[in-house]
């Protein structure tokens, strides 16, 4: 599976005057001497999750600053986009044609606005895959990703090789999707089965963080003790896990959706009073620490603003002229706005979390779709 081939050298080669960031350590902005950044421009990146564009906003003007082309071969396509550890650049993943079929990475800098190199591995026809930056700091390149056909690698995209095959799990019905607790304790793996003899539910897997994914601490719902298929979920502090659910198996598909949590010390799943109408699309989650509160959007125009205290919904916000579909979620570092990313609608909503109300929509010219959106 792991074969080399004359290619990889050969686009290697190509691709080499990109050049590589020799100071892959490098913070994403200039800073004063009181931490704050220098510059007038507040990035937030802003992409469909496939293609060669994105873009660059500002999340405090809500201006889109720049169109940016990743300035790769037109063989080669694009999808994927996620933050490094330290904050400096942004991957892609970067997939060869039937042909050729190479699988690499585009890493941009963050910092100088450039596509700095791309890195293409052994690995080929890997099938779908989702990877995410491993939070470690002694190691600030490596990645850990995800193949539905062949299992998770460990590769460090700043030394340019695979590091491990951490696991050979892997299955067609088996989505599996990395994540980390805000403090970086835990390594946190959401293993969605879809209709296998094991029926359709959701496992989270434990992981110490300092074991890059090899102690394996505590599963929740394991074997669908709690009957639930897991959409998203969020620490709302060190010892509580927020999440949107439905029930295990279909048994809620069509009905409603729901939300609860899960203490982390005694491993019991709460199930809340909070019903929202059942949604294909994920409901999916932020966190403000400074409000104690969680909101969700799942394919429809409702914004939920909810109470990680009362377990009580304190306010909805009316998205007017969203089109049904997937959202995401990003707040802002200062917690007082929420972008909500609409791609069936072109468009993306900030809401003012003190007004609890829309004050901006940027749209975006068809047919792009926003969708991932990252403030470094």
């Amino acid at each position: 599976m792991l074969t080399k081939h004359i290619l990889y050298s050969i686009i290697f080669v190509i691709f080499l005057n990109i050049g590589f960031c020799d100071h892959h350590n490098e913070p994403s902005n200039d800073l004063d001497e009181d931490g704050s950044d220098s510059t007038s421009l507040n990035k937030m990146y802003v992409y469909s999750n496939f293609g060669k564009i994105f873009y660059l906003m500002d999340y405090k003007t809500f201006e889109v600053v720049e169109e940016i082309q990743l300035n790769v071969a037109d063989t080669i396509s694009c999808q994927g986009m996620i933050l490094s550890t330290n904050r400096d650049f942004l991957f892609f993943q970067a997939e060869g044609s039937d042909q050729n079929p190479f699988f690499g990475f585009a890493i941009y800098n963050i910092k100088k606005d450039e596509l700095k190199n791309i890195f293409f591995t052994e690995l080929e026809d890997m099938g779908p895959a989702y990877f995410i930056s491993a939070q470690n700091y002694s190691e600030p390149g490596l990645i850990y990703i995800h193949f539905r056909d062949y299992g998770t690698y460990a590769v460090d995209l700043f030394e340019q090789r695979i590091k491990e095959l951490v696991s050979d799990e892997h299955d067609f019905v088996l989505d599996k999707r990395i994540f980390f607790s805000p403090d970086n304790q835990w390594i946190i793996v959401h293993k969605q089965w879809n209709g296998d003899i094991k029926g359709s539910f959701s496992e989270l897997e434990f992981y110490t963080n300092s074991s890059g994914l090899h102690d394996l601490q505590f599963v929740l719902n394991k074997n669908d003790i709690d009957s639930i298929s897991v959409y998203d979920f969020e620490f709302s502090n060190a010892d509580k896990l927020c999440i949107t659910f439905q029930l295990s198996n279909g048994r809620s598909r069509g009905i409603e959706s729901y939300f609860g949590s899960y203490d982390l010390e005694t491993k019991q799943l709460y199930r809340s009073s909070i019903k929202f109408p059942w949604s294909l699309n994920p409901y999916y989650t932020a966190y403000s620490s400074s409000r104690n509160e969680v909101y969700t959007i799942g394919g429809y125009d409702k914004f939920y603003i909810i109470d990680t205290g009362t377990y009580e919904i304190k306010s909805t916000v009316l998205l007017t002229d969203k089109i049904g579909g997937s959202s995401r979620i990003i707040i802002t570092p200062n917690e007082d706005v929420a972008f909500v990313s609409c791609p069936s609608s072109n468009s993306i909503f900030a809401i003012d979390l003190n007004n609890r109300q829309v004050i901006k929509e940027i749209n975006f010219q068809s047919p792009y779709r926003p969708y991932n959106m990252i403030i470094p």
